[in-house]
């Protein structure tokens, strides 16, 4: 069986390989797992290929919303987030999943619920972790970014979707939150204000989990769930999804800390 990630530099960067390859070794699983470069305008095509040769394979940036257009069908939630992470192959038809909701909701959700909620980013990882905030019902939920239209139209949709209330936040001058969420690639920055957060969590696991706002996170105290937590917990939901099985999380994080050299 075959496997992969795809994205814009990927191939040798990617941990997913090094983490699934091990998971598939302690479950006796006899499975291939690769990294692959696509450009967008290849995408189509690779798509193709994978309905034909792979069992399924996960989206990263930059094409988790441009994915959907070549996909058969949609879980109910990915339809909602409007992005997909992954997608399982069935009898050559592609179905597209987000499992980075899911691992927001799992990690966050408590902590979320009642609580104020900032969300940094309007791409595909925003967009699972807002879809994550509203199901756990958190009070107020901002969602800021560098380029404010993108975070106005991604507001805008889902306060619509959800008649939930989604504001925006001027980027660099948020208000203060209970639960902060970076859906942003930024690893060497502090890009909000983290005094008196509850919790902070990260996408971001590139070149290393401790980004600039996880330190500052640990300087003040705050709980983090950083992006190796993130990407663990959507890679377990990942493989029950292709395989059916329930993989050891343990084996898989180890094998992410080994590949960062950690």
């Amino acid at each position: 069986m075959y496997f992969a990630v795809i994205g814009t530099q990927v191939r040798g960067k990617s941990a997913s390989p090094a983490m699934h390859v091990a998971s598939f070794k302690a479950l006796g699983i006899d499975a291939v797992y690769l990294a692959i470069d696509v450009p967008r305008q290849e995408l189509g095509c690779l798509v193709q290929i994978a309905r034909f040769n792979f069992r399924g394979f996960n989206v990263t940036i930059p094409h988790k919303e441009e994915i959907m257009k070549y996909l058969d069908r949609l879980a109910p939630d990915a339809r909602e987030i409007g992005a997909v992470n992954t997608v399982l192959v069935e009898r050559n038809l592609l179905i597209g999943y987000n499992t980075d909701a899911y691992a927001v909701y799992n990690l966050a959700g408590k902590e979320m619920r009642g609580a104020d909620v900032l969300i940094l980013g309007a791409g595909g990882a925003a967009r699972a972790a807002l879809y994550a905030a509203i199901k756990a019902e958190a009070r107020r939920i901002y969602v800021t970014n560098r380029t404010a239209e993108r975070a106005e139209a991604l507001a805008k949709e889902f306060r619509e979707k959800f008649g939930r209330p989604v504001e925006v936040a001027p980027w660099g001058s948020a208000p203060k939150a209970d639960v902060v969420i970076n859906a942003t690639p930024v690893h060497d920055a502090v890009l909000a204000d983290l005094k008196g957060v509850s919790l902070y969590v990260d996408f971001v696991y590139i070149p290393t989990p401790r980004t600039k706002m996880v330190q500052e996170a640990e300087r003040l105290g705050v709980r983090v769930v950083d992006g190796v937590d993130l990407l663990v917990e959507q890679g377990a939901e990942a493989e029950r999804i292709w395989l059916g099985v329930e993989p050891n999380r343990e084996v898989m994080k180890k094998a992410v800390l080994h590949f960062l050299g950690l």
